[in-house]
């Protein structure tokens, strides 16, 4: 899926790949002072993230659909990158709604809110990983052609 020549979903992973991890730092800044404000900032980032995710995993659907069928390697990590971060956003979604539910009260700041989050987040690095193999090592979205000098370019 491209858009003015550019392909989308790079465009959308961006925000839910800055915010949610922020939600976390926010969540530990608050659970080591106390301090209210930063586990309300951390709420927005988290309702954004989610909310950011929405169209970075429709647009990721729909990339997945449009690859070239034979690159069995790339489908295959496709789907595990899909499923993946799917989850993860799934998961955030879950968190975010419970805390929505109860807003201004706090949820899931504890120390074991807090490892649930890490491991969420070193989980999504980890699933952006496998998405930046599929447009560096695949070239799934992007369109290569050859330069002056032999080498391929975007």
């Amino acid at each position: 899926m491209k858009l003015l020549g550019h392909p989308v979903h790079p465009l959308f992973i961006h925000f839910p790949t800055a915010l949610l991890p922020m939600d976390l730092v926010l969540s530990v800044l608050y659970h080591a002072t106390g301090d209210q404000s930063f586990y309300h900032a951390g709420f927005y980032c988290l309702a954004g993230g989610v909310l950011a995710g929405l169209p970075a995993i429709l647009s990721g659907l729909i990339e997945l659909i449009t690859m070239p069928k034979g690159n069995k390697h790339a489908i295959t990590l496709a789907l595990y990158h899909g499923c993946m971060n799917g989850t993860i956003l799934l998961l955030f979604a879950i968190i975010c709604y419970k805390a929505w539910k109860i807003f201004p009260e706090i949820y899931l700041a504890s120390t074991n809110g807090i490892f649930v989050k890490a491991f969420l987040v070193i989980a999504l690095f980890a699933g952006n990983y496998m998405g930046g193999k599929l447009i560096y090592k695949h070239h799934i979205g992007i369109n290569l052609k050859q330069s002056l000098h032999g080498e391929m370019e975007t």
